[in-house]
Order: structure tokens, then sequence, then C-alpha cells
């Protein structure tokens, strides 16, 4: 039998936080899935195929289909590939009870057998009720833990330790300094092993002040020199500037321990059906903030005076009207061709000799951006320059392949056959009805047959019911298509009106490229390719 032709058994592993954050990882949990199935004697052949693996996956914090092992797992169950289902426990299947029943209820449809160690759990032996209870307690569970977590982390806080288990930029805890002598000496001084410790990168830190308060660079330089020099984050990657606003906000770097001031709530949304999270912003009152935790890094006068800085500049800003760079042409469809990064839009203003200002928009390469020349040293281009260029490439080519009278012909034909199909439709459910009702009355009428009969009737009757659903969904997926149809044509129109307006709006531009344009690609000073989403010409 070829190896397309045999069904396989599945193993489904979940670790939230990833191999080195985890004992229990991912390959731990199929190890142990292999040795249960290999005590057991079950029948079972594994593939390595047909192991999932999602590390550093949150099941509290991601639905099952943004998981991409689990979305694969459920496509190969939907193909036929796959008739047992192994994991650990339902807590690595899913967090959500809700989503835990719901596609238990979808394997068990398929025909799947779905076997959980922990919970003892059998979908052919137990009742689906028990599936439902145990997934319940695990949601319940997952939440307890959480709520546990954040009680020990207040209280780590309170004594003085940093909570997280990565320490912040320029500091080391106590316990892991290299130096024994030194790491004794500040032990045998009282302090907790598990504190901060200035290390080397301190300064670093204490570099990053002088430059934004003392020589009153923006945070742009500064990840710019930062990069220059290479150096790089507590987790190995260049500096954003983000980065450097997170070390000038942060009091930790004046000997503090702040903690408590966000919290984070993860909420499914109804369209993408993904989980977003959302930062929940404390009154101070809640936080836990304890002074003189650990020695500080720069002292308190050059960390307040960066904290006024900070919060003119974010006064200024807030006066300003708020450029919205999701409302520009181009933005979501270019991409910078050096790097691959998207490229955004931004705003500019220069002082004329008059004192006038002069504002233009750009597009930039997010990478430089957001990391500086060093990482990509895409140029800016005047955005009006590049939207009016590749304009006159879409028109160029829609002037030759549109015309007003195509494109009326093309919505009256599909208008018909959409009419013509939704009339057949309509008939078939009718006909439908009418052998469902014709089946009932041959049951109430049972008696007057003699089995053979009866059983001949009701075949020949149920066998054209099934004609009937088959031709009715052939109908559908014709008008499917149909619609589809539709979709283009409309764009055809868009584009058709396009053409005959003059002095368009940024809006319209909008409109028209996102329509009709699936990727930009721009490098140095060029417009390299243009993807379209549809094949007009």
């Amino acid at each position: 039998m070829g190896w397309s032709l045999l069904k396989f058994g599945a193993i489904y592993a979940r670790s939230s936080l990833g191999k080195e954050r985890q004992g229990d990882t991912v390959e731990n949990q199929v190890a142990m899935i292999k040795e249960f199935v290999k005590r057991t004697n079950m029948d079972v052949i594994f593939d390595d195929r047909f192991i999932y693996e999602d590390d550093g996956e949150s099941g509290f914090k991601t639905t099952l289909l943004q998981r991409p092992a689990m979305k694969r797992l459920l496509n190969d169950i939907d193909s036929g590939l796959i008739s047992i289902v192994f994991f650990k426990g339902i807590s690595r299947f899913a967090r959500d009870s809700a989503e835990s029943i719901t596609t238990a209820k979808r394997l068990k449809n398929k025909g799947v057998r779905v076997i959980s160690l922990e919970e003892n759990y059998d979908s052919f032996r137990d009742e689906p009720t028990m599936f439902q209870i145990y997934a319940v307690m695990a949601e319940q569970e997952s939440r307890k833990t959480s709520i546990r977590v954040s009680l020990g982390n207040k209280q780590k806080a309170r004594n003085g330790i940093w909570a997280s288990s990565i320490p912040p930029y320029g500091y080391t805890k106590i316990k892991d300094i290299k130096n024994n002598e030194l790491k004794e000496k500040i032990i045998s001084q009282g302090r907790n092993p598990k504190s901060l410790y200035p290390d080397e990168n301190a300064e670093i830190v204490k570099r990053i002040f002088e430059m934004f308060v003392n020589e009153g660079l923006g945070r742009k330089k500064i990840v710019n020199w930062l990069n220059e020099n290479n150096f790089k984050t507590n987790k190995g990657k260049s500096f954003q500037e983000k980065n450097v606003l997170d070390i000038l906000k942060n009091e930790v770097y004046i000997g503090n321990i702040v903690y408590g001031k966000t919290r984070y709530e993860y909420i499914e949304d109804d369209e993408s059906k993904k989980k977003i999270q959302k930062v929940v912003y404390l009154p101070e009152t809640e936080w836990v903030r304890v002074e003189n935790a650990h020695p500080p890094i720069v002292t308190k006068e050059i960390f307040y005076k960066a904290q006024d800085i900070l919060e003119k500049k974010a006064n200024k800003f807030n006066k300003s009207k708020r450029f919205n760079a999701a409302k520009h042409p181009l933005t979501g469809l270019l991409k910078c061709g050096k790097c691959g990064a998207p490229m955004i839009c931004q705003k500019r203003a220069n002082k004329r000799k008059d004192g006038t200002k002069l504002e233009y928009r750009y597009y930039v390469c997010s990478t430089y951006h957001k990391k500086g020349r060093m990482l990509c040293e895409q140029k800016n281009v005047r955005a009006d320059y590049l939207e009016e260029a590749i304009l006159k490439i879409i028109q160029d080519n829609l002037k030759d392949a549109i015309s007003a009278s195509d494109i009326e012909k093309k919505v009256k034909a599909k208008n018909d056959i959409k009419d013509k199909i939704e009339l057949e439709l309509k008939n078939v459910d009718m006909n439908i009805q009418k052998k469902i009702n014709t089946s009932k009355a041959l049951l109430e009428t049972r008696e007057l047959y003699d089995t053979e009969t009866f059983i001949q009737l009701n075949k020949e009757i149920q066998d054209e019911i099934k004609k009937l659903r088959e031709q009715k969904e052939a109908l559908e997926k014709e008008l499917k298509n149909v619609n589809q149809q539709k979709i283009f044509i409309d764009v055809e129109k868009l584009a058709n009106e396009f053409l005959t307006t003059q002095n368009h709006s940024l809006k319209d531009l909008r409109n028209l490229f996102h329509k009709l344009i699936k990727e930009v690609t721009f490098q140095d000073n060029e417009i390299k390719e243009i993807k379209m989403n549809y094949n007009l010409y």
C-alpha cells in the first residue's frame, strides 16, 4: 500500500514560552506521547510530517487558528490524512474552553479519535461531556495561574526584586555576575542575589541619557549612534527608537523598582478571528514602587530632566494635527527593494527664506526609520512624485484596456446569468421540499405497502433528493463565481471612472491603488515592480 493511502496518528505539542524558557518543552511532550503509545502497545503509525509543534505560542493570547502548527493539523484532518490525535493535556490544546469544545466536536464529526494523557481522556471510550468538563477546568486553572504569577511578581517587586526573568538593559542579577569575588562581596553586604546590579552596558545607558539631555540629540540620532557602533539590545537585536524611549522613561535606572503600571487583556476580534492585545493602564495607586532597590546607573537630576524633555515633546506633538500615515495612497503596498521591509509615509516641514513653512510627504523604509541608515541605505522618496509616477503607469495601461460600453455589456450579461441561476436555485429548493413532503407521506402510509415495495419507493425518493441537492450545490458554486466576476467588473468601473476624473484626492488615489495593486517595490530611485490584484490588461 502506498504512503498516500495510509492514515497516521498525529501529535500536537505546544509550549507557551519557547525552548529556552520552560521545562515543559514541545520535545518533552512529543517524547512523552511516543513513550505512552509504545507502553500501551497502540497500533499507531507516527511520521515526522504529522508531528505538530507550536513553540512559543500562548494558548491564552492566541486563538487556535493563529497557531501555525494547529492550523496545519486541522487542514490535514479535513483532508482525511489523520485518524487519531494525541496531546499531553487539554491545556496544551487550548486555554479557551469554548474553542476547545467546538474543535473537539469538529474532530469527532470527522471520525478522528482524541487522546489526552494528563486527563486520561479517550474520545472513543469517554463521553463528550467529560472533554467539556476538562476544558472548563483547564481554562479556570489557566486563569488561576495568571493571578498567582501576578501576585507573585508584585511580592517580588515589594522585596526590591526585578520580576521579569530578563533584566533591563544595563543591569544583571547579582547571582549571574561572572566575577565570583565581586558577587560574594555584594552578597556579603546583605543584598538579595536576585536583585539588580549594573553590568558592562551601564555606560551605554549613561551615554544615552547624556546625548538626550545634555547634547540635545533626538531618539533617531541616538539609535543611529548605537547601531553604527554595533551595540545590541538584551535580545541581540539592533536598537529601535522604542528601545531608547523605554530606557529614558524607566525608573529602574535611578534605583527604583516599579511594577503593575499596565495589565494586558486579550480580546477575540470577530472579523479576523484573532486575539488582539489590549493594554489597560492602571492608576498609580495600584502600582508597586520601591525606591533604592539597587544601585542607580544615572542620577535623579538627569533622569527627571529627561522626563521634562519627553513631556514637552509629547505636548508639542499632541497640540499639532496628528499625522495618520495609514491614510496615504501607498501605505501597506510599498516595499523597500533593498531590505524587503514596508515603506511608510511621513511628513516634513522646511522653512522658506520668508519664514513660511513648506510641508511635504515622503515615503521612508521602515527599517531605516526604526533602526537607522546602517541597517538599510534606501533613500527617502517624495510621496507626490512616486504616487504620480505609479498613477501614470496605471492610466497608460487602463486607457487601452477599458471602455464604458464594454463594462455595461459585462454588467448586463452578469446580471442576466445571476437572475437565471437564482431562479433555478429557487425551483430546485421547491422540488427538494416537495420530495421531502413525499417522503413524509410515504412514511405515514407505510402500512399500505409490503416491506420490499416500501424500501424501493423510499430509495427512489432519497436518490432524487440527493440528485437535487447535488444540483443545488453546483448552482451555488456557479453563483459564487458570478459574484466574483462582479468584483472584477466593479474594479473596471472604478478604473474607468478614475480615468475620466481630474484632481484626485489622496482618498481617491488610496482607493484606486488598494483595489488594483497588490505590491509596489521601490529601490534606489526607481519603481522596480508593480504587482496587480487583477489582470485587467
